[in-house]
């Protein structure tokens, strides 16, 4: 869709996108966003990507945007050390759990998302 007073070509340059931060789903849509950036990345194995993952969380949350469960996705793995976003590599001794991420770092997620422990490292 072209904006008639634009070439289309530069429409969303300056284009002005609307959130509503009050929309029942916003933060579940936010961090299914955030999944679709990291899935890219993991496709395209870019670590800026990564790292661009790790920025928005950071802004996001400091907004007051809420944590959602993400089974652990966003959080560094304490055993492999992977960035929030890449899937869990395999590590002797220390099996993942369905093929994805590290048991530690499920168990990090949700201590994390009920406030027992403050945000790990990168996203405080």
């Amino acid at each position: 869709m072209a904006c008639p007073q634009v070439p289309p070509a530069r429409w969303w340059e300056g284009a002005v996108v609307r959130i509503d931060i009050n929309e029942p789903r916003a933060a579940e849509r936010f961090w299914e966003g955030l999944r679709e950036v990291a899935a890219a990345a993991s496709r395209h194995r870019d670590p800026e990507l990564y790292k661009s993952i790790v920025k928005i969380g950071r802004s996001a949350l400091s907004q007051g945007v809420e944590l959602v469960p993400s089974s652990g996705l966003f959080l560094q793995c304490p055993v492999c050390s992977v960035s929030p976003g890449q899937r869990c590599i395999s590590v002797p001794r220390h099996p993942l759990q369905d093929d994805i991420l590290h048991p530690a770092r499920l168990e990090l997620a949700e201590k994390a998302l009920k406030g027992e422990i403050p945000l790990p490292v990168p996203l405080r």
